[in-house]
């Protein structure tokens, strides 16, 4: 195996070398295979973990343990419907259903730091590639030790491996990331017609035009991938949960499994993706504070990339109000309707599932009606903010997840959006990033998506501290509805040549970095 390695390693170093001569090498069908090999094994973390598994997991462990909250000296009754629980952590006594929300808010504000401070850095030699891998090993290796957690008194032990498993897969999600704006210009299809250009038989615009078209495949095939390893591994969870008559630790096996499937597949990746190489970093170069200096350097000059930062504004908004959602209608679930570990799991399914569907069907509507992404994106932004919208009719008490046969359709709706929603974002980010600086630019997409999810944890979960979950509802679609007149407002051509004109303009050399 490290001889195959160290041929790798040749074969990047050749890439580098090609590139530095100003040619791009054509991507082969096994190279892309390898890049949408990590979204099979990192996304079904997402997937069954972090949106299905661990919130019920944390709130079961921290309930096992805790007390009520009208008595703290009684044990918490789990069988009760709208139970108020608490938990002692350290000195403070949290909620048991917002002990998973101040978890992840914890993981992500230290993505903060990690996305920032490997965020440039990546963009040199085939560290973006090097990276990925550290982090995925790191990610996959904490979520398999949720099967050492035995007892309930070690509600926080899985709370720490949920901090650590998803501070790892936000930075490999965000390299990751990174590879899009490179894989699509590398792309056969789109380094044909920029030939064209050359040659004077095809215009600037019909190249933008199918990279658009390549970049929007790609990140809906790996989406789609993703979502659907995402629901074989919940089903075979599901199984799991069954066959242990639905208890906690079935659960936290299945999130082992599912740590397993990411440590396995990451080889394939670590053997078929390419690097996708950047520019040596000058020698002397002090690696820990390179990317915080070059992030600076950027962030001083905002003004030249407007639309850029307008649309990351917006996004930080949208990213966080649709995350708030799945959040709080898996604790309703739980507490309103007390729906089974294997229901629970059953909803879980739809989404992804469903999400899998509304990938292509949005990718088809973009293509039948020859939209751009930023119409897309709208269209489903707009529908997404209908489902806060259906849940707070329910204090109406006539419809609006009132009954629990609303739970189903609700999901699917929910699921036909979310894929989507998450790959057109993406692609029409891409597009509005310097080259040669694509790592550095998703570090912050990376911020404003993955971690800007503790605003919305730590704003429900205060709201529903002592409140009805339904409450909790009003902050998503706050969220969901300012951003669709931001994006409304970026202007892409803009963005683009903003772009363009920056990446030539502020390289390290010009920027005295």
């Amino acid at each position: 195996m490290k001889e195959e390695f160290v041929e790798d390693a040749k074969y990047d170093l050749e890439r580098v070398s090609v590139k530095s001569d100003g040619e791009s090498v054509p991507l082969t069908k096994r190279e892309i295979q390898g890049w949408l090999a990590y979204a099979a094994a990192a996304e079904p973390y997402s997937v069954v973990c972090i949106s299905a598994l661990a919130p019920i997991v944390l709130e079961s462990l921290a309930s096992g343990y805790g007390y009520q909250s009208a008595d703290r000296s009684i044990p918490c009754n789990t069988h009760e419907s709208d139970y108020k629980c608490e938990v002692q952590v350290g000195g403070l006594w949290l909620d048991t259903a917002s002990f998973s929300l101040y978890c992840i808010s914890v993981s992500v504000f230290l993505q903060a730091f990690i996305f920032i401070s490997m965020g440039a850095l990546a963009d040199h030699g085939t560290r973006r590639k090097t990276f990925l891998l550290v982090f995925s090993f790191i990610g996959s290796i904490s979520t398999i030790l949720f099967a050492a957690v035995v007892q309930e008194s070690l509600y926080w032990l899985a709370g720490v491996l949920v901090i650590i498993s998803n501070v790892a897969f936000g930075a490999s999600w965000v390299l990751y990331y990174a590879f899009i704006p490179t894989m699509a210009r590398d792309h056969p299809a789109v380094l044909e017609v920029g030939k064209n250009v050359k040659a004077g038989t095809d215009t600037p615009a019909d190249y933008q035009f199918t990279l658009d078209r390549v970049a929007n495949s790609l990140s809906s095939h790996s989406m789609a991938i993703g979502y659907g390893a995402g629901v074989a591994l919940l089903i075979i969870a599901a199984v799991i949960a069954l066959a242990m008559n639905q208890t906690n630790y079935s659960l936290q096996l299945g999130m082992a499994l599912t740590g397993l499937w990411w440590f396995v597949i990451t080889f394939f990746v670590w053997k078929f993706m390419p690097a996708q190489p950047g520019q040596p970093l000058a020698e002397k170069t002090n690696l820990f504070f390179y990317s915080w200096k070059r992030l600076g350097k950027t962030i001083s000059r905002a003004k030249s990339l407007s639309e850029t930062f307008k649309y990351l504004i917006s996004w930080f908004i949208l990213s966080d109000g649709s995350s708030t959602i799945i959040s709080l209608a898996t604790f309703m679930g739980k507490k309103k309707f007390l729906l089974s570990n294997t229901l629970l799991m059953v909803g879980a399914i739809l989404v992804p599932l469903s999400a899998l569907i509304g990938t292509y069907m949005w990718l088809y509507i973009q293509r039948r009606l020859n939209l751009t992404s930023k119409q897309t994106l709208l269209a489903i932004s707009f529908a997404f903010a209908l489902v806060p919208i259906y849940v707070l009719i329910g204090f109406s008490e006539i419809f609006g997840l009132v009954y629990k046969v609303e739970i189903w359709p609700t999901l699917i709706y929910f699921g036909l959006m979310l894929g989507a929603f998450q790959s057109f974002s993406r692609v029409l980010y891409a597009s509005l990033i310097p080259r040669n600086k694509e790592a550095e630019f998703f570090s912050l997409y990376g911020i404003t998506d993955k971690s800007s999810s503790w605003l919305g944890p730590l704003i429900t979960g205060a709201i529903i501290e002592n409140n009805d979950t339904r409450w909790g509802f009003v902050f998503p679609l706050v969220m969901m509805v300012i951003p669709l007149f931001i994006i409304w407002w970026v202007d892409v051509e803009k963005g683009i040549s903003d772009a363009d004109k920056f990446s030539v303009e502020h390289t390290d050399a010009k920027d005295g970095i």
